[in-house]
């Protein structure tokens, strides 16, 4: 058998310029995420929040403003100059998933996709940037929608984002801090509406 070959996970955050990325990252360093892994956080987008600097005592932080520079050469050399067994991306909100993805070293496994966004700006940036933001719902494993209220919550579960992605836990965050799941029985993974519902093998579960 051949030598085992190491991989490294890459943890890739996305959302659109004020979504809460780099608060989000803030609250998983502070927990310790990186207290035991050497981390590399590739920065694509300045915010007006700024990384919690206590955090990153064992976090190397990689700005790159340019996509064009991101080449599988480019970050395998960042990573092992830092030494990284772990990638955290704060991705550009203009910025496609699938870019990154193709820009990655051959060791780099895209673990998880988490995407921000903020109930109060998320009708616009779907009416407005729609390939933009259907490609970070498409692609999410996890979806976070801050500052919810009432009326934002019943506007998001009438759009039913289930019909986007059926395979993401969906949270709906609200204001003091506290969150719900998406799915709380008004929404339907599938169009009832529809003439045949289709459900495929690995769907049974919703």
């Amino acid at each position: 058998m051949g030598d085992r070959r190491e991989v490294f996970p890459v943890y890739m955050l996305t959302g659109f310029l004020d979504s809460g990325k780099t608060t989000f990252i803030n609250n998983i360093l502070t927990d310790g995420f990186a207290a035991e892994d050497r981390t590399l956080l590739i920065s694509c987008e300045e915010g007006e929040v700024e990384y919690n600097s206590k955090a990153l005592n064992n976090v190397t932080v990689l700005s790159v403003d340019d996509a064009d520079l991101l080449t599988p050469e480019f970050l395998a050399f960042e990573q092992k100059k830092c030494g990284a067994t772990q990638i955290i991306v704060e991705l550009n909100g203009m910025w496609n998933i699938q870019d990154f993805y193709a820009a990655m070293p051959e060791s780099w496994i895209l673990y998880q996709i988490v995407a921000l966004a903020d109930a109060r700006t998320f009708e616009m940036y779907s009416r407005n940037m729609t390939a933009q933001m259907m490609d970070k719902l498409r692609n999410a494993d996890m979806i976070v929608i801050k500052h919810c209220d009432e009326a934002l919550r019943l506007a998001l579960r009438q759009r039913n984002l289930r019909l986007v992605n059926r395979q993401a836990d969906i949270f709906l965050e609200n204001e003091d801090g506290t969150s719900e799941d998406y799915m709380d029985g008004t929404v339907s993974a599938f169009n009832l509406d529809a003439p045949v519902i289709e459900i495929k093998d690995e769907e049974y579960g919703f």
